[in-house]
């Protein structure tokens, strides 16, 4: 698996974020403090942490005929992703998300998927000559449903490790769709949403993996924020605490983390070891604003694990 590409499918948004003392409640509103915009969708995120990690990475999504798009299109290129597989959709525009960002960093968003929801089969199988020589594919749930099924029975296929990042969730997930994946890694709203496990403590996370575990997965690795990473799998479960920092955007962590397990996964590393790596680089990106912005390099990782006398 060593040196084989990573294909990442999945969206990409432009970001417009607003920092706010507190993320306002239904009928209310509040005065944000400042704005900015960023470089963002779950799958773009993940596929930026890659190639920024040192992976060959493929991004497969879709765009709209904009300025956002062309600008979303020429920031992969600039961060070392490859855009053979990024095309444009002419009826609808580029994706957009609203975020909030409240004084702990905790955010809330809104996403209008635009181009997104026009990413198809057809699109991936364009993509089959890369797919069928990669070593891993990433893939999240802000494309079409039926589109992550048919790029996950792709990984079956050719024989790629797959890992689905269930995110965001969907209330009725296809039973199906879940056994395609080797690695399933949702959050702890997100698991307790699919397997409908009520999610009290670590004794029902680790329940509620192993009823996901029943569906033909290797590894459900479940992201608990400020908490850290629980992950369980058939043998054994690990768990792995969080870098303490001063958190200042939270937006992309996940998805940093993603990308960050995938490298390491690829590179032949242990999924405790990957883990472990994964969740400096998320600890890393939470003390940045932005969701592409705050994704570390290779270099500014290996220096904060130096300076902090870590092991991974």
């Amino acid at each position: 698996m060593v040196n084989k590409p990573i294909v990442v499918i999945g969206s990409i948004n432009m970001d417009l974020v607003i920092k706010s003392y507190s993320i306002p409640k239904p009928g209310e509103t509040v005065i944000g403090e400042s704005f900015y915009k960023a470089y963002g969708g779950k799958g773009a995120n993940q596929a930026v942490t890659v190639s920024k990690l040192g992976g060959d990475c493929y991004f497969i999504g879709k765009i709209g005929r904009d300025l956002f798009g062309d600008e979303l299109r020429e920031n992969l290129k600039r961060n070392g992703v490859n855009i053979d597989y990024l095309t444009e959709d002419d009826s609808d525009p580029t994706g957009i998300a609203f975020i909030i960002v409240d004084k702990n960093g905790e955010n809330s968003i809104v996403v209008a998927p635009g181009a997104n929801m026009r990413l198809g089969k057809d699109d991936i199988e364009r993509a089959i000559p890369v797919i069928s020589k990669a070593g891993i594919l990433l893939i999240q749930l802000e494309i079409p449903i039926e589109t992550v099924e048919f790029s996950l029975e792709l990984a079956k296929r050719y024989n790629l490790m797959s890992i689905l990042n269930p995110a965001p969730v969907r209330r009725r997930m296809d039973e199906r769709i879940i056994s395609l994946a080797d690695i399933v890694t949702p959050n702890r709203t997100e698991l307790q949403m699919i397997t409908g496990v009520e999610l009290k403590d670590e004794s029902d996370i680790i329940i509620a993996g192993k009823k996901l575990l029943e569906y033909g997965i290797k590894w459900v690795i479940v992201t608990l924020g400020s908490r850290g990473v629980m992950a369980i799998g058939e043998e054994k479960e690990i768990y792995i605490p969080a870098i303490k920092v001063s958190p200042v955007d939270t937006t992309g962590a996940g998805d940093v983390f993603n990308g960050a397990l995938t490298v390491k996964l690829s590179q032949g590393e242990s999924v405790e070891r990957a883990i472990r790596y994964a969740v400096v680089c998320a600890g890393i990106s939470v003390t940045r604003k932005g969701a592409q912005n705050s994704i570390p390099t290779v270099e500014e990782v290996e220096d904060f694990i130096k300076k902090e006398g870590l092991e991974i």
